[in-house]
């Protein structure tokens, strides 16, 4: 174990510890640099926005480490929330750059399927350089945007990281800088990208749903170990200014364990003949993670709290739908009607392993990309609060965003589905 002792230093010795990162480079696609600022607590923003925990301290490495990327990568949410800029660097760090080989100013990359962008804001029309739009096949980019940006193409519904990394890669890209969202960060995360995190605790406790975590609900498989390179503390505010490094292969997570133990065998017939005989509304739940829409039947739900409203479904851990569901920021809850049986064999007996859902019904985008069937009069989309693992599924806690609570004739029901043979086992 070692002692952190506080010792006085210069900016000059700051910026120093952060520079070898500009000629830091990985195999076939760039070096990825996270950086971050999370509470205590581990919020990751005070009502929307991460200026109420950004120090000097923070801010100069912010700048600091900018000036070392070649392309700043940002999610198009976090653009729209934190009203992104373009770029600004001093002369005297566009020099430095210059002379490592790098462009002047470093370029934005903003990451967006659904383009909800406003292509006339200051991010588009004054930066420095041209920014890059990271987009799918599928994205109808509007001659607003053409007129603005760089398209790079990268995933046919959703973005891929990978294959955006390597087209950015083959266009002389060393060093990435993103500075998330969570979403973002979780999908590099899940994918094993991220070579640095920097980030900055501030000493502060935020409370409210602060769940999210600078990965979003990402759940990792397995998991990634990081060194500290690092660590400063502010003279401002006392946060500390961490630099982690990738360093190791990913090893398995720990198993949480389960309920009942060979020795202690638990008599569930009598449970199994209740539940199996109750008449359960039926859901379909609906997950984007930013990459792909998936969609399942569900019959775990179940309001959790009046005050603050939320609301528990349960997927269970086999299905495609939980694994796009860890990367996603919410879900977007369908009550079916009892003449929509035809909904419960497409979500409940098809799986997204090897059929597209949601080529063979009709959807729209709702709130925060959410995925709305059509067909369903009342649904409404909550944002992930929190995880629980409860054994072979997995509860989502969600906050209630937006909805709709059309007419329809009644709830369609398990004993009308009970005899569908499941897309996967559960």
């Amino acid at each position: 174990m070692k002692r952190l002792v506080r010792r006085s230093v210069d900016d000059a010795e700051v910026e120093a510890a952060y520079a070898d990162i500009a000629g830091l480079r990985a195999d076939g696609r760039p070096y990825v640099v996270v950086n971050m600022v999370a509470s205590a607590d581990g919020a990751i923003s005070v009502e929307g926005k991460t200026k109420a925990m950004s120090s000097e301290a923070d801010r100069h490495v912010f700048h600091h480490l900018r000036s070392l990327a070649d392309v700043i990568l940002v999610g198009a949410q976090t653009v729209r929330a934190e009203s992104y800029g373009p770029p600004r660097i001093s002369e005297a760090r566009q020099a430095e750059r210059v002379a490592r080989g790098q462009e002047a100013v470093p370029r934005i990359a903003i990451v967006s399927s659904s383009l909800d962008l406003d292509w006339g804001s200051r991010l588009f029309t004054e930066s420095p350089t041209r920014p890059l739009l990271l987009t799918t096949e599928d994205a109808d980019v509007p001659a607003e945007a053409l007129a603005v940006v760089d398209v790079v193409v990268a995933g046919a519904t959703r973005v891929s990281m990978p294959d955006a990394l390597a087209a950015l890669h083959q266009q002389g890209i060393g060093v990435v800088l993103c500075e998330g969202g969570p979403t973002l960060n979780g999908v590099l995360a899940a994918a094993d990208l991220i070579d640095e995190l920097c980030l900055t605790v501030f000493p502060a406790l935020v409370g409210g749903d602060v769940g999210t975590g600078i990965l979003g609900h990402t759940h990792l498989d397995d998991l990634l170990p990081m060194e500290v390179v690092h660590a400063f503390q502010g003279d401002e505010a006392d946060d500390v200014l961490f630099r982690f490094r990738r360093t190791s292969e990913p090893r398995p997570t720990v198993a949480s364990g389960s309920v009942g133990t060979a020795d202690e065998p638990v008599a569930v017939d009598a449970f199994n003949a209740i539940m199996g005989g109750n008449e359960l509304p039926m859901v379909v739940l609906t997950a984007s993670d930013g990459r792909e829409r998936a969609g399942c039947l569900a019959g775990f739900h179940a309001q959790a709290s009046i005050d603050p409203p939320r609301y528990m479904v349960w997927i269970s851990k086999k299905n495609h739908t939980y694994r796009v569901a860890r990367g996603a920021e919410v879900l977007a809850v369908h009550f079916p009607s009892a003449d929509q049986r035809d909904l419960a064999v497409l979500f409940g007996t098809e799986t997204g392993d090897e059929v597209d859902k949601f080529a063979q019904c009709a959807w729209h985008a709702g709130p925060v990309d959410a995925t709305i069937i059509d067909a369903v009069a009342r649904w409404f989309v909550g944002r992930i609060t929190g995880t629980m693992d409860t054994g072979d599924h997995v509860g989502f806690l969600l906050e209630p965003l937006e909805g709709e609570c059309g007419d329809w004739s009644g709830h369609l029901g398990f004993q009308a589905v009970k005899d569908l043979d499941a897309g996967h086992d559960a």
